[in-house]
């Protein structure tokens, strides 16, 4: 049963449960800190007003809360924004498991999924995955989905990524869309095709998307992953802007908003008398310096709390760093909806050569219908003439008999 830690100094503090799932926490210590948490924001991975929790090394990813919902950093590497899209939150809804539980060959294969959805298969959902994947528990109650096929229908979505399990950090529910809904505790068993039962298509969608090219069917990196640096220098997201030939940007017409969320609250530890705080928030001028003992981060260089960024109180560094994350940023939509374009126009496409050769195919029949059709109608019209030939013969040959007849008859 999980046990409840609360801090004994602030009464309004969150109260988080240790489900005490991970076998050895000290492998597991977080590692994404301020400056992670900063560049996070910075990338717009998550829209305005989301409260992140200041970094705390004595929370641990199995921790949970009504109040707070714990995200894993790996996501958020690979270029996916929260709100997740559809496809991707159905997966959670049905099977019930919190984010910081799925590894990352999970997100590579759902978000490979999710592009071929949006290009070639608007029909294909979660419930058709039970076909070829099931979810297998990999250790410290977190998941993959094991392929029950010698033939991945995702390519290159297994390889290792180094350290995932400590990049992970807290939102607060009552920021973001949807946070209240979102799973509150771990999940120890899920038998997958029993939360998502196939339909009598899914077997159908699976064997077409088999046929698709390959390059569809791999997963592809847009982004720069920030798990392949050093957590402490985290940076926004890079854009591969290969084939693209971008002589200038315009300028925005307006300032800039950048706003900061500062949560005050304080956190909690297992450990009430002689231990650390379990979650801490950052140093304040009116809150007690932490213990000697307790390690001192310096905080990143981010700007202030007001409502546009003071450019004229930094240096050209400071302003540099700020302004080239701000344009990735839009670099990196203009690349979202190029490629989203392309898959559209891909799909149009595809159904306007099935429409033409249904209409093709349409045109035959109804040629052949009506060839039938006139074929017969001139084989009735030929009977009936036969028909009306032969009546009139024959009224003919009654009437000459009937007349000789009456000839006979009549006295000379």
């Amino acid at each position: 049963m999980a046990s409840r830690t609360r801090s004994q100094t602030v009464d309004s503090v969150p109260i988080f449960h240790e489900q005490n799932l991970i076998k050895e926490p000290s492998k597991e210590v977080c590692s994404f800190d301020n400056a992670d948490i900063a560049s996070l924001q910075a990338s717009g991975a998550f829209p305005a007003g989301a409260i992140i929790y200041p970094f705390d090394r004595e929370v641990r990813s199995d921790f949970c809360s009504d109040e707070w919902v714990c995200f894993s950093a790996y996501p958020f590497s690979i270029g996916i924004r929260y709100p997740f899209s559809a496809f991707i939150s159905r997966f959670f809804e049905l099977t019930g498991l919190n984010y910081a539980q799925i590894m990352p060959m999970v997100w590579r294969v759902l978000v490979t999924l999710d592009q071929i959805k949006a290009r070639h298969m608007p029909d294909l959902c979660i419930e058709d995955l039970p076909i070829v994947y099931r979810l297998r528990s990999h250790g410290n109650n977190r998941f993959l989905l094991f392929s029950t096929s010698k033939n991945p229908l995702i390519l290159k979505a297994t390889k290792n990524e180094d350290q995932w399990q400590r990049k992970f950090f807290f939102v607060n529910r009552d920021s973001i869309t949807n946070g209240f809904d979102l799973p509150v505790e771990w999940s120890t068993s899920v038998n997958f095709k029993e939360l998502a039962p196939p339909s009598a298509e899914s077997e159908g969608r699976i064997k077409e998307i088999y046929k698709l090219p390959k390059s569809e069917r791999t997963f592809t990196l847009l982004f720069t992953s920030s798990s392949q640096r050093s957590s402490s220098n985290m940076s926004v997201p890079v854009i591969n802007l290969d084939g693209f030939e971008l002589e200038e940007l315009d300028s925005y017409s307006g300032p800039v908003q950048v706003k900061q969320e500062v949560n005050p609250k304080p956190a909690v530890t297992s450990k009430p008398s002689s231990s650390k705080a379990a979650v801490a928030s950052k140093p304040s001028t009116a809150s007690k310096p932490r213990n000697s003992s307790s390690r001192k981060r310096k905080e990143p260089d981010s700007p202030a709390s007001s409502d546009v960024f003071p450019f004229e109180n930094h240096g050209f560094s400071e302003s540099n760093k700020f302004m080239t994350g701000f344009l990735n940023h839009g670099l990196e939509r203009l690349v979202f909806l190029y490629k989203d374009s392309c898959g559209l126009n891909k799909m149009l496409e595809d159904r306007l050569r099935k429409a033409e050769a249904t209409v093709a195919d349409q045109a035959a029949i109804a040629a052949a219908k009506s060839q039938h059709y006139e074929d017969k109608y001139k084989a009735m019209i030929q009977e009936h003439q036969a028909a009306l030939k032969k009546t009139t013969q024959e009224a003919h040959a009654k009437y000459d008999a009937t007349q000789v007849q009456h000839e006979q008859d009549t006295p000379g």
